[in-house]
């Protein structure tokens, strides 16, 4: 299954809106077992440890990312920054569900930025999940002139398609290779689990 994790707290977003682009393509292109996790449906509250235990509804949560073995993260972008939620999930990740499986990163960008929450989240969020990033990544820019019809309508709209049909291709093949990989159990060792 792949995991397609919605980092936008708005409703009818267009991170949502380029997710469920993503979501589709997946479905024709890659594989139809998909899962889409929306964190602003999930509410979760700010991170610390008095919460994690008593926020029961993260054990399904994190029982549903550990059945994935890929994901693909969509921020928006937010005053150059990924959005607090995404942020906020990386902490709740604390039971290695992320731990060794590639990863899409996608970032979206109402004008010409989305180069930031890519590098924000390439620096920080990997360290103690262990989450493999592809060395490519998708902006969507100017996102709500793109990914609005079933067709293209300019120039810029069928490359984001294109790159996106690409990175798609590229995250199955990263899957299929990290199959072997998360068969050596030493890589699971719980006194490495965060990194350094």
């Amino acid at each position: 299954m792949i995991a397609i994790i919605v980092g936008s707290m708005r409703k009818n977003s267009q991170s949502e809106k380029v997710a469920n682009y993503i979501s589709s393509q997946l479905k024709t292109v890659v594989s139809d077992n998909v899962e889409m996790i929306k964190l602003r449906d999930l509410e979760l509250p700010f991170w610390n440890e008095e919460n994690f235990s008593a926020y029961e509804s993260w054990s399904q949560i994190s029982k549903t990312l550990d059945e994935a073995t890929a994901f693909i993260l969509v921020t928006p972008e937010w005053d150059g920054m990924a959005s607090p939620a995404i942020k906020n999930f990386f902490n709740y990740c604390r039971n290695q569900e992320l731990c060794h499986q590639p990863a899409l990163l996608v970032a979206v960008s109402s004008g010409q930025g989305g180069s930031y929450p890519i590098a924000e989240l390439r620096m920080s969020s990997y360290k103690n999940s262990k989450i493999t990033y592809l060395p490519d990544h998708i902006i969507v820019r100017h996102a709500e002139e793109v990914l609005n019809n079933q067709e293209a309508i300019n120039e810029g709209d069928v490359l984001i398609r294109e790159r996106i049909n690409y990175s798609l291709k590229m995250l199955k093949v990263y899957n299929e290779a990290f199959l072997s990989v998360r068969q050596h159990k030493f890589l699971y060792e719980k006194n490495f689990r965060n990194g350094m």
